[in-house]
This record gives C-alpha cells, structure tokens and sequence, in this order.
C-alpha cells in the first residue's frame, strides 16, 4: 500500500533535516557565507521595498549576514512573528523588545512595524530542484507566501545546504514552490528541473 502524502513528506522532511545537522560547525558557517553571497548577486538589480529573512535556530542557514547587507542598503527588513497562528513580518530594528515565539526563536513585539514584504528569504528542510519546498510541517510559509503573493511582486528565496536536497519533495495542495533555491553551490529555479 502506497504511503500517504503525508508521511512521504515526513520522511523527506527527516531525511533533510538529519542531513544538515550532520554537516560540521564550519562547514554550515563557510556555506551559510556562500550562500548570502549568492542571495546579494542574485538581488544586485532587483528594487525591492522590504525584504523578510529569519533568525535561524538548530542548523539553518544563517541568512543575517545578507539581511544586514539589504538594510545597508535602505531596505526595510523584517522577520516573522506568529500572530493567531500565521506568520506576520515584524521590522527587525536591533534586538530589543524581542518576544519567545514558536521553535525557539524570537521576534519583535507587538509594537514593532509590521510589514507585507516583496522578498521573503525562506528556511526549509528538504528542497528539490523543481524548487518544491519541504517545511517544518505546520504550513506556516505557505499560507504567508500565499497571502503576499496576492500583491503580486513577491519574490520567493528558498535557502539550504546542498546536502537538503531529495529527488522529489511530496507536495500537497496548499504547498508553495518557490521561486529559487540558493545553495552554497548553485542558484536553483524551477526552470533548471529535469524534464519527465
């Protein structure tokens, strides 16, 4: 009997996570360098209001060093912040004021500037190369990708290791591919996937 949806996603989500937690100290903080590198060339041209990236906690990507380069820039910058069980996109101005949120990580308060970003840098555990996106499994960026998107210049950065990728992420209905895929190797889009 084939396995649902669901617990196909649950093994690709496991299997990327295992891998990335694998991967040495050094080798995520020279990838995670790699990897905004790639995020900044990839934005050089693009005018962009306000951008969301995250704090990263366990072994995620570290996406602050290019957050801090778009702020440099004049950019607004933001993190999510889950209100009533979605994310909003709280402006990142220092650390704080900062709030427990879900996952172990922070974010600002209810007082800081809420913002509908145009740039979302997006954490995951498992990608593939027709840029299908594997989350922590509570849908969290897709329900905030498809309320952003209605705006409809919303540009959609997945960030990961390599060594995340799987041959084929399960996708449900309310599931979101992204736009790309940046790797410390290589800028992904759904364009680069292999034919049928």
């Amino acid at each position: 009997m084939r396995q649902s949806l669901r617990e196909e996603k649950a093994i690709v989500r496991e299997l990327g996570l295992r891998r990335r937690d694998a991967l040495s100290i050094a080798a995520r903080a020279a990838a995670s360098a790699a990897i905004n590198d790639r995020i900044l060339s990839v934005l050089a041209d693009r005018p962009t209001v306000s951008a969301a990236g995250y704090l990263p906690i366990r072994s995620e990507v570290d996406p602050r060093p290019a957050m801090a380069a778009l702020a440099a820039r004049g950019i607004a910058v933001a993190v999510p912040a889950i209100v009533n069980a979605d994310l909003v996109f709280r402006r990142l101005d220092g650390t704080e004021g900062m709030e427990r949120q879900g996952f172990g990580t922070y974010a600002p308060g209810a007082g800081a500037e809420q913002l509908d970003p145009d740039l979302l840098i997006v954490p995951l555990a498992a990608f593939d190369l027709a840029c299908g996106r594997c989350g922590y499994g509570k849908g969290f960026y897709d329900r905030a990708i498809a309320r952003l998107a209605q705006g409809g210049r919303l540009l959609t950065i997945g960030v990961a290791f390599d060594a995340q990728r799987v041959d084929h992420v399960p996708m449900e209905a309310h599931d979101r591919t992204l736009d790309m895929i940046v790797t410390e190797s290589a800028v992904h889009r759904p364009s680069t996937a292999p034919g049928p």
